[in-house]
């Protein structure tokens, strides 16, 4: 199988930003609709959260980028790092950090949504990556897909 640079450097990530966005969107009109159902009374509580989970995402999202750029520059299939734990670690940090994040910073329970309406979907795109990365490693990638878990690190093997 013949991978496009585009392909190697961001797989489905730009449909599942898209997604989540217009998931985001929806959620957010109906948010408007119903009231703003808050989370909490305290909105700076919530919200300094949402900073913290979102500091924490842009700091998982470089480590997981240095990782991965073994892969970009010598195509050698990238166990390390946050990689040790995950197989799509961009996107789990963007599902569970990320998203959760922003979600916080909007302190609405039917905008709290967004993360979990997105990993249903987030999992299933990563199928087509899962997918190439058969076809370029073969066994190696099935024995690493073994090990660990797609977007949760796998507690028990």
């Amino acid at each position: 199988m013949i991978i496009t640079r585009y392909q190697k450097l961001f797989g489905v990530g730009q449909i599942a930003l898209l997604i989540g966005i217009a998931i985001l969107g929806l959620l957010w009109l109906l948010d408007r609709a119903l009231g703003h159902v808050e989370i909490w009374s305290q909105p700076k509580l919530v919200k300094t959260i949402g900073w913290i989970l979102i500091a924490i995402f842009i700091c998982w999202h470089f480590w997981c980028m240095r990782a991965i750029s073994r892969w970009w520059r010598h195509d050698e299939l990238c166990t390390k790092g946050p990689y040790r734990f995950v197989r799509h670690p961009i996107y789990a940090g963007g599902v569970l950090l990320g998203s959760l994040g922003v979600s916080l910073l909007f302190n609405s329970w039917i905008i709290l949504l967004q993360p979990v309406l997105s990993y249903p979907i987030v999992s299933l795109l990563v199928r087509k990556e899962e997918a190439m990365m058969t076809d370029v490693f073969g066994e190696e990638y099935q024995r690493y897909a073994a090990k660990t878990g797609r977007l949760f690190p796998r507690i028990f093997n």
